[in-house]
């Protein structure tokens, strides 16, 4: 049965949603709150437009960095006030749901920081009597699904809003029958990454976007850091890894990745960049594919820089949420100055100060390039802590390891300002797709070879990219030959670099 939606509460929804276009208040009225940007006051203005409309699913899609979770705060805080205008607040919610540890944390981050009381619904800490929950779906499935107890912690048939953060995530079946079962009056659904490769779209679920800011118009407004983007070719053939459902198998790049000894030549490229620089001053996030991968490249970091820089590696099962608090506080505060992880810090996770990416993940996946490269690309907010602590970025810098390609490319940041995937998909191909896929088994010759002597973990950097330039420019770029191979031109490059990169 479809929950009646209240046509009082939707007016006053859609009142107080106006009421902070402009401004979201701290809950302590002698505090000061936070002025929105443009771009913010315009995702306001079509969430309170969509709601005005009568719309129970709304969606926006604004690029990684842009500033969604203030939003999102202020949806939930205009849903509460009109629910307190009404007097009917009692024992209804208003849900924030993400997805995965480090989203979690910067969302209770934000809502600290505003001083608004919020109960935390996930594993090891459960909290569901403030008015305000923040989840996430693998906690509201594990108890739908295995407990079958979801009931006992959260009444759907009391849920007003759900504001859904990396609201893509819920193309899946069993992630829309979650919000189906929690059925709230209204869904609001935030994304950088609208379309998934095999074409499903954030429209199928929750309508056409009411607000829509692309990254390469986030760069292009200064509203995300504008990136220069450093290609390293590594010595890994692209023939010696496996395709699987679109991506590069993880188990033959991890493989190919151990062989090359990457871990031994991210030192390499971290120096070339940061120099003799204060190292306190580059904040820098490494990603890597493989629990294995973090633990040797954390270590070799450590021997290879000594007392110069203080690393963290992150890895799902040992790695605790406290520790990852204890981690990002730390790093923020610039006593850490680097943070080595795999898949679990491929989203949401919100480190504003990182100046440098080292994206040792090679993909043949757009939407995990953009969430990825997203962590660096945020600026930091004017008046928030980070700011008040000093810090300031209007550039990072994004440094990409990729195999020598052949038949398949591995996704390049400039893919994502060029139109690399609409040129895909006009000639109806899509990552992965090209024939001839290496079939042979390649993880037993693989690991055969990383027990030789004297691997190959040298790079070469072919590339140093002006991002800026190239999104003023991309008009007149070149995209693709007609294989979907794409080549960057001399005259668009800065530097070009023949000889392999020096200790």
């Amino acid at each position: 049965m479809v929950k009646r939606r209240s046509s009082r509460y939707i007016q006053a929804f859609q009142r107080e949603l106006e009421a902070r276009v402009d401004y979201l208040p701290h809950s302590n009225p002698n505090r000061r709150g936070m002025e929105f940007d443009s771009h913010q006051r315009d995702a306001m203005r079509g969430i309170a437009e969509a709601v005005q409309n009568m719309r129970k699913r709304i969606c926006l899609v604004s690029s990684c960095g842009s500033g969604k979770t203030p939003v999102e705060i202020a949806a939930i805080m205009a849903s509460q006030a009109a629910k307190q205008q009404l007097g009917i607040n009692g024992d209804r919610k208003d849900l924030l749901i993400s997805d995965g540890r480090g989203p979690i944390e910067g969302i209770v981050r934000e809502f600290g920081n505003l001083g608004i009381d919020a109960g935390i619904f996930r594993g090891g800490e459960i909290n569901v009597e403030p008015p305000v929950i923040i989840t996430n779906s693998d906690m509201l499935l594990h108890h739908l699904d295995r407990y079958k107890d979801l009931d006992d912690y959260i009444d759907k048939d009391n849920v007003d809003l759900a504001v859904v953060d990396e609201a893509d995530l819920f193309l899946t079946t069993i992630r829309r029958r979650l919000l189906e079962t929690l059925d709230p009056s209204t869904a609001i659904g935030f994304t950088a990454t609208d379309e998934w490769p095999d074409g499903r779209h954030i429209k199928d679920y929750f309508g056409a976007p009411v607000f829509e800011l692309p990254l390469i118009d986030g760069i292009d407004r200064r509203i995300n850091a504008v990136p220069e983007i450093l290609l390293y070719e590594t010595e890994i053939s692209e023939d010696e890894l496996r395709i699987r459902l679109g991506d590069y198998d993880q188990k033959t790049l991890d493989a190919a990745l151990k062989h090359a000894e990457i871990h031994k030549a991210i030192p390499k490229v971290y120096r070339q960049i940061v120099g003799n620089d204060d190292k306190t001053e580059w904040p820098t996030l490494i990603n890597v594919p493989s629990v294995k991968l973090v633990e040797a490249t954390a270590e070799t970091m450590r021997e290879e820089f000594g007392s110069e820089i203080e690393v963290a590696g992150w890895t799902g099962k040992k790695t605790s949420t406290n520790r990852m608090n204890e981690d990002m506080g730390a790093f923020r505060a610039g006593e850490i100055q680097v943070i080595v992880f795999c898949e679990m810090g491929g989203r949401g996770m919100n480190l504003e100060n990182a100046m440098l990416m080292i994206d040792g993940y090679p993909t043949l996946s757009l939407n995990k390039l953009e969430q990825r490269h997203g962590r660096v690309l945020r600026r930091i907010r004017k008046d928030s802590p980070l700011w008040k602590m000093g810090w300031r970025k209007n550039v990072a810098v994004i440094a990409q390891l990729l195999p020598e390609s052949n038949k398949f490319r591995p996704a390049l940041f400039t893919d994502l300002i060029e139109g690399y995937a609409e040129l895909q998909r006009i000639h109806g191909k899509s990552p992965g797709s090209a024939d001839g896929a290496p079939e042979m088994e390649l993880i037993d010759s693989l690991r055969r070879r990383i027990e030789g002597k004297n691997p190959a973990h040298n790079l070469r950097l072919i590339a140093d990219i002006d991002a800026l330039e190239h999104i003023r420019r991309r008009d007149e770029l070149p995209r693709a030959d007609e294989s979907g191979f794409f080549r960057l031109p001399r005259r668009y490059i800065q530097q070009y670099y023949e000889s392999e990169v020096q200790d």
